[in-house]
């Protein structure tokens, strides 16, 4: 009996010492060593895990999601998030340590991959290389909020984004601006960044138990209107909105969460988001005036512009935006069935860009016979 007391209690003698010991060994190796007989693993103290967590043992309950679409004809952009995300996905966070995006992005440049497309400057939308990599920002930023992990780092776009709501975006740019996340759990948690089907993009942030439950809400505190136009010169005469000029908004956000160890709810501090009124880009045969930037318009003088096209000031403006919004934003529903088609970016085959153009579907425009690729894209 004193022999069986005893190993009993040199079984249980590191976790009970070290209330971290779970953090970093996997109780489903440790389980499967003693079955075949090795207790040591248990009892034994070693600077690295004996048992370190794998993938599998972690990926056992979604903690967080997020999700959107992307516009994956946008070759060049689609390309840059693709890459972006692959690098991302799979990553494995301990409890204590700090996910740096950029880190594990890398520096953007073209010897790395990435390519030209638009990003968001002061003066407007212009060519970039790695424009695109902002979205899996946002989605790893909100997945990761909603799963209760710790925000380090994190910085709203300049402009409002369309694909993700309100005070749930993330921009980075290598060495000013980065995001970063830290796992204020006691277990390791693991991103996995996919699509169902191409052109919806998921971020899952999976974890061996859940330990927060996060409730988030945003209100609109001011808006401004735009009141500036920037050209495109456009000989193929394609659709007039390149780009619409969207308000700018402050809005004030409120997050609650629930820390389920102890079952008490605390309120996160945050700042308010501001986002700056967008340029219109319009696209043209000749710069009117000979001029390619026009500020200090009035909504009247937007419309004059717009006029005779299909477009309207009022369409500029986001439909989620309500003074009177007080509804907490729901986790994405996505059924059982289509979850199942979820595949990592990492497990995807890697495209050509022949195969791409093929499969590239064409939605005609009633008066210009525009291609999909080629109209409003915000």
């Amino acid at each position: 009996m004193p022999v069986l007391l005893l190993s009993t209690l040199l079984l249980i003698s590191q976790p009970v010492a070290d209330p971290l010991f779970f953090a970093r060994n996997s109780p489903q190796c440790l389980v499967d060593h003693v079955v075949r007989g090795n207790p040591l693993p248990l009892i034994v103290r070693t600077e690295f895990p004996a048992c370190p967590w794998n993938a599998d043992d972690i990926a056992l309950v979604e903690i967080g999601r997020s999700y959107s679409h992307y516009s994956w004809w946008n070759f060049e952009r689609t390309a840059n998030l693709e890459i972006a995300a692959t690098r991302i996905d799979g990553t494995i966070l301990l409890p204590g340590e700090v996910l740096s995006y950029n880190e594990a992005v890398g520096e953007r440049t073209s010897e790395r991959g990435f390519q030209q497309a638009k990003v968001i400057a002061e003066s407007g939308y212009i060519d970039g290389v790695g424009g695109g990599i902002c979205q899996p920002a946002s989605m790893l930023f909100a997945a990761s909020l909603m799963a209760g992990l710790e925000i380090e780092e994190r910085h709203p776009h300049r402009f409002r984004v369309p694909y993700m709501p309100p005070g749930l975006d993330a921009t980075v740019d290598w060495g000013k601006k980065d995001l970063k996340i830290r796992n204020n759990t006691d277990f390791p948690v693991i991103f996995h960044l996919g699509q169902i089907e191409r052109g919806e993009f998921l971020v899952r942030v999976m974890a061996p138990v859940r330990t927060f439950r996060v409730h988030y809400k945003y209100e609109l505190v001011k808006e401004v209107p735009s009141d500036a136009v920037q050209f495109e010169v456009d000989a193929a005469n394609r659709d007039l909105v390149h780009y619409y000029g969207r308000p700018g908004i402050e809005i004030a956000k409120t997050i609650w969460r629930k820390d389920l160890r102890d079952g008490k709810t605390r309120k996160v501090k945050v700042l308010n988001d501001e986002y700056w009124p967008s340029p219109w880009v319009l696209r043209v045969p000749s710069l009117p005036g000979g001029k390619k930037f026009r500020s200090g318009l009035s909504q009247g003088d937007i419309a004059g512009i717009l006029k005779g096209s299909k477009y309207s000031v009022r369409m500029a403006r986001f439909a989620d935006v309500d003074r009177d919004n007080k509804e907490y934003i729901p986790i994405p529903g996505i059924p059982a069935k289509r979850l199942a088609r979820f595949t990592r970016f990492s497990e995807l085959p890697p495209k050509s860009d022949s195969a791409a153009t093929a499969e590239l579907p064409i939605a005609t425009d009633v008066a210009k016979g525009t291609k999909a690729r080629e109209q409003a894209v915000q």
